[in-house]
């Protein structure tokens, strides 16, 4: 097994963890919504906490899943570029958007433990007072945490490929001037 393969293989429990924790999130999310249209058309029950419920863990599920989206490679990103670049200079393209990205990520995770910070100190509730706003607030903080965890690996797994490329290039010439 390359260093490649080890390096995209590292997180694969993680991988899958997170993808149970969003699907896990999308499924309260689901039943709460059902179990609040019920209360409210049959007893005439309105419970506010349960549809603040239902809008944060869809909220958490999104935010738990921004690490294995990076790794698969389908988050937001400008594709224009990468398919008109040849050889080891998409390699690097990618490398550049990589760092790009976990720069970004960085930036945003501290600015998130402010915010979150400063609602919990001003006790700030959700509309419906239920709840502490910082406790779906805190969504955020660690999403990007897991951004900048998964955004660092993938500065690693394109540093490889480039690596990878520029050997390949090589033998490539080597050959090529031996024929």
């Amino acid at each position: 097994m390359s260093k490649l393969q080890k390096v995209k293989a590292s997180s694969r429990h993680l991988d899958n963890g997170l993808e149970m924790i969003a699907l896990f999130c999308l499924l309260i999310s689901v039943f709460g919504a059902i179990i609040s249209v019920f209360l409210r058309y049959v007893f005439g029950i309105s419970l506010q906490i349960v549809e603040e419920i239902c809008r944060y863990t869809i909220i958490y599920g999104v935010f738990a899943y921004i690490g294995p989206l990076i790794k698969r490679n389908a988050h937001l990103k400008m594709d224009l570029l990468k398919n008109l670049l040849k050889g080891k200079m998409k390699y690097l393209n990618n490398l550049v958007i990589s760092v790009i990205l976990f720069a970004s990520f960085i930036f945003l995770l501290w600015s998130s433990i402010i915010w979150t910070k400063s609602l919990f100190d001003m006790q700030i509730t959700t509309v419906a007072g239920t709840m502490l706003m910082f406790i779906p607030a805190l969504a955020i903080p660690m999403g990007m945490f897991l951004g900048c965890l998964y955004s660092m690996l993938q500065i690693v797994i394109d540093f490889l490929s480039f690596k990878q490329s520029q050997k390949l290039e090589e033998t490539t010439s080597i050959d090529s001037g031996l024929n």
